[in-house]
């Protein structure tokens, strides 16, 4: 049926809804005769992600249907009727309906290519890069718009009733090509294995296609999910009789049986698709990478050291006299291990003197050997600057010293091999599993590798618990800082932390420690409000930061803070440009947290919004990373974006803020524990005010961390030894 738009009548706003669904008007352009024969001068239909643009003419397909609001046209898929005339091109190429191209950039396209536009298009999209004003990330963008809009249009037509977006639908186009429908409808378990796929969605699509709930295909998706799941929460594996249990509760099947569940776990451990140690089970992406952090601690622990205990206790006094600073006897001995050893450990929490060991041992070891090559890195880009700021010496984030540059889908590619002698990691307590892989394999043999970290922070957010197991296996040379050395300074905070490491409730009140009692969310997010705008003035809004223990389900919620703090902090202004992007409105001078792996932005580093620009072409957004990382972003990737004024606690691990506020309540019961509640505090320099109740903070105190992560790394070194 060849019709023109008109206009959309659902959603209201004229825009998309969130699942996809429209129903819009058309003009017929060919004669279409109703009920009683006479020619109809609109039609209604309704479908998916239909399209909208006013200067084209369009061929829909489909049929008619009944509905509540009577007949209606039901679209299942549609072609743009393109006239083969420079002006017919350029309307359509101009039209919104390629990302990407406006008008100027849709004029050069056809004086370049002429009647072949098209063609061009279709087959060899790549050569629009010839174009003036195309660079190479629009051809991407341009190139991806074309796969919705030809390509995958019978996919994501398919899919979007069972809540998948185009976006979504496009990564399947572009993973199986041609073969994208009928892979969905005969194999949808095969969507697993596509980044943002899950097997509930999978499942979802299987049963509305009516497959056999006791597929081989299915059981085996669903095994491997409830592992997936479990790295999820941060574990590595699963006692295999608790996984076939959760795999059964699962997939909920009554013809299902515990032997046809055993029958297809043994096949997927015959395949090598999960391993056994023990009696925990694995997938085999994960147990490859606690084999190779074992190996790689093993190998680093049989290097031999250049320098005996009596040489480098000669070299701390010489340091101690350049420096201008003595050591206490268990700083000294934690500068002695370190570089006595191939591989090393340095626990501690604040004021315990883990920076001023750290001078130390890269003014020893470059006194020593001055041509020595020495990287210093850190989880995060603010963890790595407050390293460089402490030692003066430069500081990376892990990920940039390593190469690693996250793709569409979130993974990293391969490390490169670091050419160092010394390697000194902060924050260690983030770093997850994969990213400790990462680190060891790059290590080259001879190098000396020191990790600093506090053990008593919350375990990464990634799975496993490295810095904990390392430590638990008790091979590697290790020194535990306990002693506090900066209460002359007069700080509660480190005193604080001590305090609440040993298990007690008896904190130490003042100026830079405050509880302030509030009994509901309600009070508490007011006060939170009233509190955080008198520390932006007194020490800036970027060094002040407000926790929760949850992202969202209250008023103190890091999603309901953060908006209440951006009108405080940022609020909106005649002249200040701003982009509505998912829920959130964001403008220029936002604070703003990356909540996804991309490039060489990482999950977890904050930024602030420079700039936004506008064309009919694209909305391009600057945003500034700090260490010289600044990116554009357009509309699409804004939304891997989150504002920053406030954090979750998980979040916040590696960051330091002059003043932290904190929201604790009863009501956040099950977050309620000492991990969480000591790497809370610890971010704050100068001041730490809890907004709450005092029998919470106690019940996070009292309440030791009883997540033990399902992992073996300490009983693989163990064994290794």
């Amino acid at each position: 049926m060849r019709c023109k738009f008109q206009r959309v009548i659902y959603p209201k706003d004229g825009t998309t809804s969130d699942n996809g669904f429209m129903i819009v008007l058309y003009r017929p352009l060919d004669r279409v005769p109703d009920a009683h024969g006479e020619p109809m001068d609109a039609i209604k239909a309704v479908g998916y992600y239909l399209p909208t643009a006013e200067d084209i003419d369009y061929d829909l397909q489909g049929q008619w249907t009944r509905g509540k609001h009577g007949i209606q046209y039901q679209v299942d898929t549609y072609e743009e009727l393109v006239p083969p005339t420079r002006e017919g091109i350029v309307r359509y190429l101009a039209s919104g309906l390629i990302k990407g191209i406006g008008q100027k950039t849709a004029e050069r396209i056809f004086d370049t290519f002429g009647a072949q536009t098209l063609q061009v298009l279709d087959d060899t999209p790549e050569r629009l890069i010839e174009i003036r004003g195309i660079s190479q990330t629009k051809l991407e963008k341009i190139k991806t718009s074309l796969i919705e809009s030809h390509g995958a249009r019978n996919i994501i037509a398919l899919l979007a009733p069972h809540g998948v977006t185009p976006n979504c639908a496009v990564r399947i186009f572009t993973q199986y090509g041609a073969d994208a429908t009928k892979i969905v409808r005969e194999h949808p378990f095969r969507l697993c294995h596509i980044h943002g796929f899950g097997f509930k969605t999978a499942d979802k699509i299987a049963q509305a296609l009516g497959l056999d709930p006791t597929s081989p295909d299915r059981v085996d998706a669903g095994i491997l999910y409830v592992l997936e799941d479990e790295e999820s929460t941060g574990n590595l594996c699963l006692n295999k009789g608790l996984l076939m249990k959760k795999a059964l509760a699962l997939l909920d099947t009554e013809a299902l049986s515990q032997k046809m569940l055993a029958t297809r776990a043994y096949a997927l451990l015959q395949e090598g698709e999960i391993t056994l140690y023990g009696d925990d089970a694995y997938r085999k992406s994960t147990a490859k990478a606690e084999e190779d952090v074992a190996r790689c601690v093993t190998e680093l622990l049989q290097s031999c050291s250049q320098m005996g205990r009596a040489e480098i206790q000669k070299e701390i006094v010489l340091a101690e006299a350049r420096i201008g600073f003595t050591l206490a006897a268990e700083q000294q001995e934690a500068v002695i291990t370190s570089l006595a050893a191939g591989l090393s450990i340095i626990s501690g929490g604040p004021g315990t003197g883990k920076t001023s060991i750290q001078k130390f041992i890269l003014d020893i070891y470059h006194t020593l050997y001055p041509e020595g090559k020495i990287i210093c890195c850190a989880p995060t880009g603010r963890a790595a600057r407050r390293m460089q700021e402490s030692t003066g010496y430069h500081s990376t984030t892990i990920h940039k010293a390593l190469g690693l540059l996250a793709g569409e889908d979130g993974s990293y590619n391969e490390p490169e091999m670091l050419d160092a002698d010394l390697i000194v990691v902060d924050e260690v307590s983030m770093v997850d599993i994969y990213l400790a892989r990462n680190l060891l394999l790059s290590t080259p043999p001879g190098a000396k590798l020191v990790l600093i970290g506090d053990a008593d922070q919350l375990p990464s957010v990634g799975p496993g618990a490295v810095l904990s197991e390392l430590i638990r296996s008790g091979c590697i040379p290790l020194v535990k800082l306990d002693k506090i050395y900066r209460q002359a300074i007069g700080s509660r905070i480190p005193v604080n932390a001590s305090i609440i490491r040993h298990n007690a409730t008896h904190l130490e009140y003042g100026d830079d420690f405050r509880l302030i009692e509030s009994k509901s969310f309600t009070e508490s997010a007011e006060i939170i409000q009233r509190i955080y705008v008198e520390e932006a003035n007194r020490y800036g809004a970027e060094n002040v930061l407000v926790l929760s223990p949850y992202r969202g389900k209250t008023e103190t919620g890091v999603n309901e803070i953060n908006g209440r703090l951006q009108g405080l902090a940022n609020p909106p202004a005649p002249d200040k440009a701003e982009i509505q992007s998912g829920r959130l409105r964001l403008r220029i001078n936002d604070r703003v947290m990356q909540m996804q792996n991309q490039g060489d932005i990482n999950n977890g580093d904050v930024g602030l919004i420079r700039a936004i620009h506008f064309d009919r072409d694209e909305v391009v957004a600057e945003m500034d990373f700090g260490d010289g990382r600044v990116v554009e972003y357009d509309a699409t990737q804004l939304k891997s974006l989150d504002l920053a004024y406030a954090s979750t606690v998980h979040k916040s691990q590696g960051s330091e803020y002059t003043s932290v506020i904190l929201s604790l309540q009863t009501g956040h019961y099950p977050m309620l524990k000492r991990p969480l509640l000591y790497t809370a505090i610890t971010r704050a320099k100068r001041r730490v005010t809890i907004v709450g109740e005092r029998r919470a903070l106690c019940m996070a105190i009292k309440t030791v961390d009883a997540e033990k992560r399902n992992t073996n790394l300490a009983n693989r070194i163990k064994e290794r030894q």
